[in-house]
């Protein structure tokens, strides 16, 4: 099964430029085409990688240690242990310095390991559209369909049941009774085409609330910085045109597949609320999901989140099909709820939530991370192909 590690690392103060300027030339040349002159530059070799599924290093603002600290993102889906992708991922760097020498307490090559578990971060919920596929069987089978894909069986749907029986006792023992009802009828408010939600939703008498307004909360003059978000420090407004500021929407359309980084606030006191909400996110896409699908929502290869800085920010990390428009135009028609139960606990959060899809978009692009370096192991294979070869 694939595993997923995420990391964040302390940038060196007054390094982040320098830091771009390495990472910036390698996600350009991303396939390894080695244009003449650039050999000597820092380079990674992912088309030599026989384990990593999807890959990206992004830079994020880190407020807490002050207003011009950022830290280092490396996000990686892989095969086998992570000491065996670590290793992989050091024989295909050509020079590993040149990138983890701009963080804080990287001690060279031979430290690298523990310098990465350090630095990892176990996300809350993560979702694998295909948990048993290696990089390896999903090329065989887009080049030979193989038609061995086969759907759970009655059993094992009962298995994962009693799975998140357990899951739920231990969510809460974690977060508290409350929150986890709470939590779990945010996300099922809007799922009435599943019976069974709805006729918990009709038991509990829980439905979606009556919209605020029928029109948008977006303000249609974008002068005013700061006009709709949060108090959060990392926040930016896109109406706010900063030379430094880099464009969330980098690197998007560029394969068939695209990536997306958000680190949005939680408002205080609410961490547990969303620690819930991954929690039941997480039991779902690990026990019941079927191959290829998360709610309906047919597009996504990997999605995780993680609560980070003792519950203070959200962030996800997720690699799916499609136009970036059109990947939140399907989470907003299939998972409604679900997105509000995920982000409504979020400074600047649209007043209607995710029906309100022009302030929504607003929202997410709001807290949206650019990804200096995206790599895919299959570019050209959606969600879709990869079932219909399997």
């Amino acid at each position: 099964m694939p595993q997923t590690l995420t990391v964040l690392v302390p940038v060196r103060q007054g390094q982040e430029a320098a830091l771009r300027a390495v990472l910036r030339p390698i996600g350009d040349d991303i396939r390894g085409t080695k244009t003449r002159g650039t050999e000597d530059r820092p380079r990674i070799e992912f088309t030599r990688s026989t384990r990593i599924h999807f890959a990206r290093f992004g830079i994020l603002a880190d407020p807490d240690r002050g207003a011009d600290r950022y830290r280092l993102l490396y996000s990686a889906n892989h095969d086998g242990t992570l000491d065996e992708h670590l290793a992989e991922l050091i024989s295909i760097t050509s020079d590993m310095d040149a990138i983890w020498e701009h963080c804080e307490g990287y001690g060279g090559v031979r430290e690298f390991v523990p310098f990465i578990r350090k630095h990892a971060h176990v996300p809350d919920a993560l979702y694998m559209s295909f948990r048993g596929e290696t990089v390896e069987r999903i090329h065989d089978a887009i080049a030979e369909p193989r038609k061995s894909l086969v759907p759970r069986s009655v059993l094992e749907r009962i298995r994962g049941l009693f799975f998140v029986a357990g899951d739920v006792a231990r969510a809460i023992a974690r977060c508290g009774l409350g929150n986890v009802f709470r939590g779990s009828q945010l996300i099922v408010a809007s799922l009435n085409r599943y019976w069974q939600f709805r006729v918990w939703n009709w038991l509990t008498g829980n439905r979606m609330p009556r919209r605020r307004s029928l029109y948008s909360s977006v303000v249609i003059e974008n002068c005013a910085i700061g006009s709709a978000g949060s108090k959060d420090p990392a926040y930016k407004d896109p109406a706010y045109k900063d030379p430094a500021y880099n464009d969330p929407g980098f690197r998007e359309d560029v394969v068939a597949q695209n990536q997306l980084t958000l680190v949005t606030p939680i408002q205080p006191g609410l961490a547990d609320r969303v620690r819930a909400v991954m929690a039941a996110i997480d039991s779902y896409a690990s026990r019941l999901a079927p191959p290829g699908s998360l709610i309906g929502v047919s597009t996504i290869h990997f999605v995780k989140w993680t609560v980070l800085d003792d519950g203070r920010r959200l962030m996800m990390v997720s690699d799916y099909d499609g136009s970036w428009e059109s990947y939140i135009d399907e989470f907003a028609e299939m998972i409604l709820s679900g997105l509000d139960a995920i982000w409504s606990t979020a400074e600047g959060y649209p007043p209607d939530g995710a029906r309100d899809v022009p302030a929504f978009k607003r929202f997410l692009r709001s807290h949206q991370i650019p990804s200096e370096v995206f790599f895919s192991a299959y570019p050209d294979a959606t969600v879709l192909n990869i079932v219909n070869a399997l």
